[in-house]
């Protein structure tokens, strides 16, 4: 035959009755309805409930309550109160724990006022009592001949720095006179843009005789003829120079010593046209 519990259990079931169900229908809580099932009638708050609570479970799923407990009476434990007193049992239990717990918390929130009240009583009674009237600490204080002039190493100390600054070696600023920037290759001319606060000295260099035409927008020229080596001062005032290079691949041009980045699209080129922009800054 099988365990009382294990037949609510299966009664239960067939009806499509959940757990949740049972409990909010008989008012027992889950865990005692898992106890019921499991026939673990000595884990219930009290034992002495288990008929109680059996005859409103066997009556929610539509079983004899009393033909159920007849037939299983010996698993059952020997003293067993109605499923009322049960009910009442439970309420007054839960009522005295609740009561506990009121009394607990509240005791907890008296001892942490009190603690409150100590600790600022204690602040209070700390300022008063331990109140300086000097905060200042001078070595004085402990034994007068340790006075030590505090101040007057401080300020010994800064002279000692700031003249430490003084001596310290300057770094020349090197001065930029003239900026040569590569500008743009369409081809055919190279163009370039110069700032300067000094005379433009143009100069060109080849391995070979090279034919070289210098112009200026003044339209005054320079040069035009077949050079190795040759060095020109432009004139003031200039806004654009113009140098035209031919039957040499290796031409190499300098602008106040700054020699010329050439791009390596216009490497091979034999005849070059070389355009300066010139902003003077003097």
């Amino acid at each position: 035959m099988q365990p009382i519990g294990r037949k609510l259990k299966q009664k239960r079931e067939s009806l499509g009755m959940t757990l949740v169900d049972l409990e909010n229908k008989i008012k027992i809580q889950r865990k005692y309805i898992e106890m019921i099932e499991r026939n673990d009638f000595a884990s219930l708050p009290n034992p002495n409930y288990t008929v109680g609570f059996i005859e409103k479970y066997a009556k929610s799923v539509n079983l004899n309550a009393e033909k159920l407990i007849e037939e299983h009476q010996d698993e059952l434990p020997d003293d067993y109160i109605s499923a009322v007193e049960a009910k009442q049992h439970l309420n007054e239990t839960q009522t005295i724990v609740k009561k506990d717990d009121q009394l607990i918390r509240q005791l907890i929130i008296s001892l942490v006022g009190l603690i409150l009240v100590i600790s600022v009583v204690w602040l209070l009674s700390a300022k008063l009592l331990f109140k300086s009237t000097d905060n200042r600490w001078t070595a004085g204080n402990v034994n007068e001949s340790r006075d030590v002039k505090v101040e007057a190493k401080e300020k010994s100390k800064a002279a000692a720095k700031k003249q430490e600054v003084k001596e310290k070696p300057v770094k020349p600023v090197k001065v930029v006179k003239t900026s040569v920037k590569y500008k743009s290759f369409d081809g055919s001319t190279l163009s370039y843009d110069v700032v300067t606060s000094e005379r433009l000295v143009l100069k060109v260099k080849s391995s070979v005789p090279t034919w070289i035409q210098v112009d200026d927008d003044n339209e005054k020229r320079y040069a035009y003829q077949k050079v190795k080596d040759k060095t020109m001062t432009i004139d003031n005032k200039v806004k654009t120079v113009t140098l035209i290079s031919g039957n040499s691949t290796d031409l190499q041009v300098w602008i106040n010593d700054q020699k010329l980045d050439v791009p390596k699209t216009a490497d091979s080129l034999i005849t070059r046209t070389y355009q300066f922009a010139i902003e003077s800054t003097d």
